[in-house]
């Protein structure tokens, strides 16, 4: 029900799909529209038999996995999440890279490959949310700005991120899709222009370590179309997120 989350399932909504959305919160604050067809759960992802007991109910076709938070509690920069989370989250105490973005995947895929094979489903796909600067050590200064000039909190994050893309790719009952978007913005929220102006130019003067940034819309019609398309797999950037999303 988070800013990404959201625009996903309007998007799969108007590809077709039935969705159901799992959440701390249950329903989004305001539902309206195609929205309200969604089936929301409230339930921890954190807890895996949470995750089961949906899949069990049976009839779905992939997995979507946007959950995630910018700044954790351990940041020290928790307080100010809300600004950073495109639907004004502040994360608690439990809440850190760890516990929000490797657990609640990992849970997940043990579900998600539980139910592939109770069902005789093979490579059922499974969408991740992960970041343009988890692919910093394989491009051009990408590892000289992560180790000397990254705060700890954004090596911390990108190291869950990593471990959750490694994992995934390597699950054979699965289906990967992995995007790495940098920044995500919507043109109906101008006050993440500035810093996705500086992502922009950075990108446009040829900074390798220095991703376009991608619409909230461009992803979800991406990430929707990837479940459906039996060859897309892997790691999409923002050039791959594009040519879905056209």
């Amino acid at each position: 029900t988070g800013f990404l989350g959201q625009t996903v399932a309007k998007r799969a909504l108007l590809e077709g799909y039935s969705v159901t959305c799992l959440s701390r919160r249950g329903s989004p604050p305001e539902t309206s529209g195609s929205i309200a067809k969604i089936d929301y759960r409230a339930g921890d992802a954190r807890d895996k038999d949470t995750i089961t007991s949906i899949l069990d109910e049976g009839g779905y076709c992939g997995i979507i996995h946007c959950v995630g938070l910018l700044l954790d509690d351990s940041s020290g920069l928790g307080q100010f999440n809300i600004l950073a989370s495109g639907s004004g989250s502040i994360p608690d105490k439990e809440s850190t890279y760890d516990t929000i973005t490797r657990v609640t995947a990992f849970n997940a895929m043990d579900a998600a490959i539980e139910y592939a094979e109770s069902n005789n489903i093979d490579k059922l796909p499974f969408y991740f949310t992960s970041a343009a600067e988890a692919g910093w050590p394989d491009v051009p200064g990408g590892t000289f700005v992560e180790t000397k000039l990254a705060p700890d909190w954004l090596r911390r994050y990108l190291e869950a991120k990593r471990k959750v893309e490694k994992r995934l790719l390597a699950e054979p009952r699965l289906r990967p899709i992995i995007a790495r978007p940098s920044l995500i913005y919507s043109l109906d929220r101008p006050a993440s222009f500035p810093s996705v102006g500086a992502f922009f130019a950075g990108n446009r003067l040829g900074l390798p370590f220095v991703d376009r940034p991608v619409t909230a819309q461009a992803l979800a019609c991406a990430i929707v179309r990837a479940i459906s398309r039996k060859e897309v797999r892997g790691i999409l950037r923002y050039r791959e997120i594009d040519d879905l999303s056209q």
